[in-house]
């Protein structure tokens, strides 16, 4: 009887923990729905910034750290987290970059990320030896994505606390 609870147990906490699958309810893959967003904020120079490749991000660093959110558009939390991301865009149109890869339309940056669960957040806060260096939430800096990544959705006081960590030594150098 225990370890029956405790297999569903187990099963219930990744179930609902999971994010979005990408499956539709016989499990086949499923095509996402359209869906037609402005993710812009028209007028005022502010935007998510849709990835199309790498060197967006790279450029983008040049300004600051980049918050990227990976996902796809027919992802209800992914857009939760969109939304959260547009809440925070004012506060750091100045000091960062939001961007956004679909990795429903561009597969290889899930593979380059190491995704498996949408939406997959992390802040990017520089380059060293050609690969990505991550803010964690604590504040320290890694190379291993997978230690600094926010799955599900993250609210907007974690992001915000965790960006201005990141922030802070590029005011100090500037």
């Amino acid at each position: 009887m225990i370890k029956s609870l405790s297999i569903l147990a187990i099963f219930c906490f990744f179930l609902f923990s999971s994010g979005c699958t990408g499956l539709d309810d016989s499990g086949n893959e499923a095509e996402p729905d359209e869906v037609t967003k402005n993710i812009s904020d028209s007028g005022s120079g502010m935007e998510l910034i849709e990835v199309t490749n790498l060197n967006q991000i790279d450029e983008a660093l040049k300004k600051g750290p980049v918050v990227l959110k990976l996902g796809s558009k027919g992802c209800i939390p992914c857009g939760e987290q969109e939304e959260i991301f547009s809440e925070l865009l004012p506060m750091y149109q100045d000091s960062a970059s939001f961007m956004l890869i679909d990795i429903k339309q561009y597969p290889e940056f899930a593979t380059e990320f190491g995704v498996r669960v949408i939406p997959d957040t992390c802040i990017i806060t520089d380059i060293e030896n050609g690969k990505y260096v991550y803010m964690r939430q604590d504040g320290s800096k890694s190379q291993e994505r997978a230690s600094a990544r926010f799955l599900g959705v993250t609210d907007k006081e974690i992001l915000s606390e965790t960006l201005d960590k990141a922030i802070e030594p590029k005011k100090t150098e500037g």
